[in-house]
Order: structure tokens, then sequence, then C-alpha cells
């Protein structure tokens, strides 16, 4: 779920890192200039790896996340100046647009090929996506909503065994996802000004003991998902 053992692992060894910077700093055994306008790229930096490491290096977004804190810390160190900065949005636009082209044209997108209703593909740009998938062995797929929405209705589909990985990304957006009672789900991902509910009334089974999976790795940036019954 969206409150996992692992997130609050994440978060702990992430307060106990800072905790452990500030510690020394005050006691002097080592300098380090602790103002938040220096180091806050570097929270982008921790969540993309987070993301990335949690998906098993399958949600590609989250190059994203470290292309974007790694720049800017870079400028806050004063190690590139103001004509490299100048390359920043061009290189983040081809950045996301090969992200786009090889998670689309990725593993999922090859199942999704053979089999049309077993795997999905969507993305959404200023506008709105309304699928419903009835599928006997749903496999998962991609779903991004950048400044749009989307609602994927999975009423009506079974999942085979195994993990099965569903990648949702809403950048100043929002995703509805509809799934069937008795689904085992589990959510990976920490939002960034945004949002993950699951407003479901009967979860049944639990990740550590089903066979059958739908993880869902997730970026939410100023947006957010919904998960319903």
């Amino acid at each position: 779920m969206a409150g996992s053992p692992k997130n609050h692992l994440f978060l702990a060894f992430l307060m106990i890192f800072f905790g452990l910077l500030i510690l020394l700093n005050n006691l002097g055994v080592a300098s380090f200039d602790l103002t938040l306008g220096t180091w806050w790229p570097l929270l982008l930096i921790i969540l993309g790896l987070h993301q990335l490491v949690s998906s098993r290096f399958t949600n590609l977004f989250a190059l994203v996340l470290l292309f974007v804190g790694g720049t800017l810390q870079l400028r806050n160190f004063g190690l590139i100046n103001a004509k490299q900065l100048s390359l920043f949005w061009p290189l983040l636009l081809i950045l996301f647009g090969l992200i786009l082209l090889f998670s689309f044209g990725g593993g999922r997108g090859r199942l999704a090929e053979k089999s049309p209703n077993n795997a999905v593909d969507i993305l959404v740009i200023f506008g709105g996506v309304d699928r419903r998938i009835a599928s006997p062995s749903f496999l998962g797929g991609n779903v991004t909503a950048l400044f749009g929405g989307a609602q994927l209705d999975l009423r009506g589909s079974e999942l085979p065994e195994g993990n099965n990985v569903l990648n949702i990304q809403a950048i100043f957006g929002g995703v509805d996802l509809i799934l069937p009672e008795g689904w085992t789900v589990e959510v990976r991902g920490i939002p960034i000004f945004g949002g993950i509910e699951d407003q479901r009334k009967k979860q049944i089974g639990s990740p550590e003991t089903s066979s059958q999976r739908l993880l869902i790795n997730a970026l939410v940036i100023f947006g957010g998902i919904d998960l319903k019954d």
C-alpha cells in the first residue's frame, strides 16, 4: 500500500542521514552548508533513486527526478554556469521523450502487441482518457497522465500468477484505477506535492502471501492516484 513498510524504512534512513549531518555539524566534527537552499535538490535525487530501486529499475520516469535533482544540485554547488544551465530544459525534453519511447515500446509494449487486452499503454497530455479492460490475464503496463486525467477500469480482469507490474506516472494530473474486489495490490512510490489514496472498501489478501499480485510503481508530482473498487 501507499504506506508500505519499505516507504517507512526509506523515510527512516533519510531522517537518520540528515540527523547525523546536523549533529556532526553542530558538534564541530565536520562543517557542512546545511541551508535548505543548497541541499534541497538532493531530496529529488534520493527520491529518484528510491523510485528506481523499488521498481526494480522498471520505472524509467525516476530518471527525470535524478536528472532534475542532479542538475539543480550542481548549480547550487557552482559547478555549472548559466550557459550550461540553459541546456537543461531541451535536454530534459529529450530525456522525457526517450523515456516515453522506451517505456511504451519496451517489454510491456511487446506484451500488448501480442495480447492487446492483456496489457495497457495510456498516455494523456492535456486531455482525458477513460479505458476499460476485461482480461483473463492482465499483465500490467504503463499509464502516464501529464496535465490530464486517466481512468482505468480493470473490473472483469484477472491476474495471472506472479508479480504483474503497472507503472503509473501522474505529473500535474490524476489517475483513477478501478480494481476488482480481492486483488492483492502493492503500491511503491512517494508522492511529491501529491497523493496516493486507496479508497477500496475491501482489501483481501496480503503482498506477502498471495501468488497473484499487482505491483504499482507510482510517480506522483503535483498530482494524484486513486485506487477504487
